[in-house]
C-alpha cells in the first residue's frame, strides 16, 4: 500500500521562490515518485496547474490541516509550523521536523539593531519554539554533518538521547539524518540572454561576478562591492550582479543589509555601472539563464555563529550549472569548495584577498576550466534524488517516537502569554494604537 506523506511548506511556492520554498517544491516532486503526497503551502497556489506533477497542493489553513491529518501516513515541517498550528502535537501521525535551518542563529545576527529588550524577548520565544520542535519530532534532518552534531547536543540536553532511541538504533540515524539541499538531476538549460549585451550597462564581453540569491543580514556583501570598486580602477569590463533583493514572500521586509549594500555602491560611485541590482526576483524555472551567463559565482559572510552552522543554498545552483566559484572562510560549503577544489575560499572581510582572488581566476582560463571540470564531476552527488533517501526510508515504516511517552521532557510549554508576547513584539504595526502600547510594556517587564 502507498504511504500518503504530508508535506507543509513554510514559504510561498510559486513562479518566484526563495529556498524554503525550492526545497518543499523539490521534496514533493520527488517524494511523489514513490509516495502519494499533498503540500501545503502558506499562500494560494496554482503552480501544479503550469506543470506537470504528481502530487497535490493545497492551502494551509487549521480546516484543511484536520482533514489531511486524518489520511496521512507521516508528516514533515519546517519553522514556526508547530507553533503556529498546535494541532499538529495532538496528533497520532508521525512528524518529520525539518531542522536545515537553524533560525535562532540567524535571528541573533538578524535583531542586532534592536533594543536588547526586545532581542531578549525575541530569542526566548525563539528558543521555546525550537524545543517545541525537538520534544514533539518523531525524525529530525538537517543539511550537514555539522548541524548533526549541534542538533544532537540540543537533543541529548532535552533527553531525547536516552536509553529508548539508543537501543532503536545505536548510530541514531533513525533519529537523526542528513538531508542536504539539492540540485536537479536534469542538466540546466539556457533558455535565453538575460545580461550579457542585454541588461543596461552590462556589455557583452563584459566578466560578469553573480550573488546568486538574496542579501540577508549574515552575508558580507560590503567587503564584495569594495573588491568590485578597486577593480573598476583597473580594468572596466568586471560587472557584479546581485540576483535578488524583493522576496517573494510579500510579508518580510527588505533586511538592513540591503539598503547597505545599495548605498555603498551609491556612495562609490558604481552602482548601474559596475555593480547591479535585481530589484525583483528571478522566477525559479529562470534562473539557470543567469548562472549560466555568469563567470564566476560568489557568496561572502562574517565569521559568526551563524556562518559555521550554515548551509548556503546557493552554492548549489553553481554547482549545477557548473560556475565557479569565490567563497568565505568558515562554513561547512567552504570547506567542500577547498576539498573538490571547485573554486577559491579567501578571507573574512579581506578586500585585497577577494580583489586578487576574482582576478586571478578571470585571468586565467586553464584554473577556470580545471575549477568547471571538477564541479562537473561531482555534481551528481547532490541531486534532489539522493538528498531525499532518509525521509523516503523513514516514510516507508513511519514510527511515533516510544521516548516521548516514556521519558520526561525538559520542555516548557508555550502559554497563552507567551504566544500575545510574541506576536506583539512581531505586529509592529500595532504599537500605535494606546492600548497594545500598554500591554507591550507590561508583557517587556
Amino acid at each position: 500500500m502507498t504511504k500518503h506523506f504530508l508535506l507543509i511548506s513554510p514559504d510561498f511556492i510559486g513562479d518566484k521562490m526563495a529556498g524554503p520554498g525550492i526545497r518543499y517544491w523539490n521534496f514533493a516532486l520527488e517524494l511523489s515518485q514513490q509516495l502519494k503526497v499533498t503540500l501545503l503551502t502558506p499562500n494560494l497556489c496554482d503552480k501544479t496547474t503550469k506543470e506537470s506533477v504528481k502530487f497535490s497542493i493545497k492551502h494551509l489553513n487549521v480546516k484543511t490541516l484536520e482533514e489531511e491529518l486524518k489520511k496521512v501516513d507521516a508528516v514533515m515541517l519546517q519553522g514556526v509550523t508547530l507553533f503556529n498550528y498546535p494541532l499538529l502535537k495532538k496528533t497520532n501521525v508521525p512528524l518529520i521536523i525539518d531542522i536545515y535551518d537553524p533560525f535562532i542563529l540567524e535571528n541573533l545576527e538578524l535583531r542586532k539593531a534592536l533594543s536588547l529588550s526586545e532581542r531578549i524577548n525575541y530569542h526566548t520565544n525563539d528558543l521555546r519554539i525550537l524545543l517545541e520542535q525537538l520534544s514533539y519530532g518523531d525524525f529530525f534532518v538537517c543539511a550537514s554533518e555539522k548541524q548533526k552534531d549541534y542538533w544532537l547536543g540540543m537533543l541529548s540536553a532535552l533527553n531525547r538521547v536516552n536509553p529508548i532511541t539508543y537501543d532503536e538504533d545505536s548510530s541514531l540515524k533513525a533519529f537523526i539524518d542528513i538531508v542536504p539541499f539539492g540540485l536537479p538531476l536534469e542538466e540546466p538549460v539556457k533558455t535565453k540572454k538575460v545580461l550579457k549585451g542585454i541588461y543596461d550597462g552590462i556589455g557583452e564581453d563584459d566578466k560578469i561576478i553573480l550573488w546568486g540569491g538574496g542579501i540577508w543580514n549574515w552575508f558580507d556583501p560590503l567587503t564584495l562591492i569594495n573588491a568590485i570598486y578597486e577593480i573598476s580602477k583597473e580594468r572596466n569590463d568586471v560587472k557584479l550582479f546581485f540576483l535578488g533583493i524583493k522576496h517573494p514572500n510579500p510579508d518580510l521586509e527588505v533586511m538592513d543589509m540591503t539598503r547597505r549594500s545599495i548605498e555603498l555602491a551609491h556612495k562609490l560611485g558604481i552602482n548601474n555601472k559596475y555593480v547591479f541590482f535585481n530589484y525583483d526576483w528571478v522566477p525559479y524555472n529562470e534562473r539557470q539563464n543567469y548562472f549560466m551567463e555568469a563567470d564566476l559565482g560568489v557568496s561572502t559572510h562574517f565569521l559568526h555563529l551563524e556562518t559555521r552552522f550554515s548551509f548556503r543554498t546557493r552554492i548549489l545552483d553553481y554547482i549545477w550549472c557548473e560556475l565557479p566559484m569565490i567563497v568565505t572562510e568558515g562554513d561547512s560549503m567552504a570547506e567542500l569548495v577547498e576539498e573538490e577544489k571547485i573554486g577559491v575560499v579567501v578571507k573574512e572581510k579581506d578586500v585585497s584577498n577577494l580583489k586578487n582572488s576574482i582576478l586571478e581566476i578571470l585571468n586565467d582560463n586553464h584554473k577556470h576550466g580545471t575549477f568547471k571540470a571538477n564541479i562537473k564531476a561531482i555534481k551528481h552527488q547532490f541531486t534532489w534524488k539522493n538528498a531525499i533517501q532518509p525521509i523516503l526510508n523513514f516514510s516507508r515504516q513511519p514510527d511515533k517516537k516510544k521516548d516521548k511517552e516514556k521519558v520526561e521532557i525538559f520542555y516548557k510549554e508555550i502559554t497563552d502569554i507567551d504566544k500575545l508576547k510574541y506576536y506583539l513584539i512581531r505586529s509592529k504595526k500595532l504599537f500605535s494604537k494606546d492600548g497594545v502600547k500598554k500591554i507591550y510594556k507590561k508583557l517587556m517587564k
